[in-house]
């Protein structure tokens, strides 16, 4: 027993050892870029005239430090589309739009700020269809919380309550608000979505949600005085006229145990926390980004891409399943928990995937569009049939850097659909764009970026998420419907999405303009 006491101790010893030499090692890596890496380099990385609270610029290649210190790459910022939410022209004045309890507006690197760091960013993954207003709260013994406003002009709308991991844990969605007596809800049909009388009031409590559940309650699936985030959601406003569609930030009051009730600054005194208006840590650990995609079976300079033809998105279910699949996939579960993760939206389901530039410079991504309404010019109508009330597509990093590069949402995406109801959505980088890959020959793009906005890391990697958002009971095709990985072919049919791989740009642009379709369906698995 002793010797294999001492045999256990100098195993233990030498593992430590290891992991501090391999730490050591991962440190190096992100201390500076590795001057061997050739890196593409944009003439802009922010939007208008620079990042909304003036921030440092990078330089040519993307490369910054940030506030803490972190060197990273940005990714280019692509030209405005029609229908963009974030603009140069709206940029200043939504970040001006914040509150003590409300800290400020979130998006993409570029828009308001250039900093990782920064509460103005959001790092994990954010989406330039919407703008994240996140917030951190406690509430005292027998306290409630309570939220009042207008319903926005927009798409959707909705709020989510997460724990420090960023797993979403209760959620209060447009449609489901009863609005205020006298007042109506614009998201729901039959409404007119410019209704004028559009009041709502609902309740924050400690504790999960009882049987029957009453109505306009969000819960925060902790004990008091327990620190919770809730993120307000704010979905392609009509017209862009601003984040929150054209009504105010919604007022916060308190009522204490005793009935006594707070207002204004007295209510965010006392539900503030130590994370109001700070960025958390990443939740995946650079130092573990490097390591893990350095194993010796993990393919480094093309993680998680496949040399195919034509390969289907999967569904997403948690980030250990992410994970998992990434690096261990011979550990991969047949059945995975739907738990969410990196600031998720309840009201939505994931699809993603992986691309290489080493493996192809143009790629197309395609499926049948579902039904969805149309806002962005202020349609008035408010339809009763629909698939989902959204979808879109984005590129973007690392699951560390979790940077966005670009994004299109279902109205930008429609005139690329044809009469088999298909669209096709090219991405590539600006200098790989096809001539042909333009709205007037029948097809969108979208830019692929310049990697994983790793120091030292592969400017050749690209992340693909696909998002669909409040889907209708009444559709059995979104990745609200695949309960297994492996399923989503048998379950979503011809709306699981597919990237097809066409190499080069060449290649794409001998389909002609307009663009010859039924070339790139037959690229299709059968």
């Amino acid at each position: 027993m002793k010797n294999f006491l001492k045999f256990s101790g100098v195993i233990l010893m030498l593992l430590m050892v290891l992991l501090v030499v391999a730490l050591t090692w991962a440190t190096s890596r992100l201390a500076k870029d590795d001057p061997t890496v050739i890196r593409p380099s944009y003439k802009n990385y922010e939007m208008g005239k620079g990042a909304a609270d003036g921030s440092l610029k990078p330089n040519a290649v993307g490369y910054i430090i940030d506030s803490s210190g972190r060197g990273r790459i940005m990714p280019p910022m692509p030209a405005e589309k029609p229908m963009d939410i974030h603009t140069s022209a709206n940029q200043e004045h939504n970040m001006s739009l914040r509150s003590c309890f409300w800290p400020g507006p979130r998006a993409r690197n570029g828009v308001f700020t250039n900093d990782a760091n920064s509460f103005s960013l959001e790092n994990q993954f954010p989406y330039t269809g919407t703008t994240y207003i996140p917030t951190a709260l406690k509430l005292p013994e027998g306290a409630k919380l309570i939220v009042q406003g207008d319903f926005p002009h927009m798409r959707h709308w909705n709020f989510n309550i997460y724990n420090s991991r960023g797993e979403p844990l209760d959620s209060l969605n447009d449609i489901d608000i009863q609005p205020d007596e006298g007042s109506q809800n614009p998201f729901r049909p039959g409404v007119h979505r410019d209704t004028k009388n559009r009041k709502y009031t609902f309740t924050i409590l400690n504790g999960k949600p009882p049987l029957p559940r009453p109505v306009n309650t969000l819960y925060t699936n902790a004990d008091a005085g327990s620190e919770v985030f809730m993120w307000m959601r704010n979905y392609v406003p009509d017209q862009s006229i601003d984040y929150l569609g054209g009504v105010a930030l919604p007022t916060v009051s308190m009522v204490l145990a005793d009935g006594k009730k707070l207002e204004g600054d007295a209510a965010c005194q006392a539900s503030n926390s130590p994370m109001r208006g700070k960025q958390l840590p990443s939740s995946v650990d650079a130092r573990a980004w490097v390591l893990l995609t350095h194993l010796p079976w993990v393919d480094t300079n093309n993680v998680g891409a496949k040399d195919v033809k034509a390969r289907p998105l999967q569904a997403f279910f948690s980030r250990r399943q992410v994970v998992i699949d990434l690096f261990f996939p011979l550990l991969s579960a047949r059945q995975s928990k739907l738990v969410g993760g990196w600031w998720s939206n309840k009201a939505t389901r994931y699809g993603y995937t992986y691309l290489s530039r080493n493996y192809g410079r143009v790629y197309v991504m395609t499926a049948k569009m579902p039904l969805t309404p149309k806002n962005w010019h202020g349609e008035n109508d408010n339809p009763e049939i629909y698939d989902m009330r959204y979808t879109s597509v984005c590129t973007g990093g690392s699951l560390t850097a979790a940077t966005t590069t670009d994004c299109i949402y279902d109205e930008q995406l429609a005139a690329s659909t044809d009469s088999s109801g298909r669209y096709a959505l090219v991405i590539s980088r600006q200098e790989d764009r096809p001539v042909n890959a333009t709205p007037s020959c029948g097809v969108a793009w979208i830019d692929m970026g310049n990697g994983d906005g790793m120091v030292s890391g592969s400017p050749n990697f690209v992340s693909l998420i696909n998002r669909h958002t409040q889907v209708h009971a009444n559709f059995k095709h979104s990745w609200f419907a695949v309960t297994q990985p492996g399923h989503e072919k048998e379950t979503m049919g011809d709306y699981l999405p597919y990237v097809l791989n066409l190499r080069e740009k060449s290649r794409f642009e001998a389909l002609g303009c307009p663009v010859n379709k039924s070339k790139l369906w037959a690229m299709l698995p059968k």
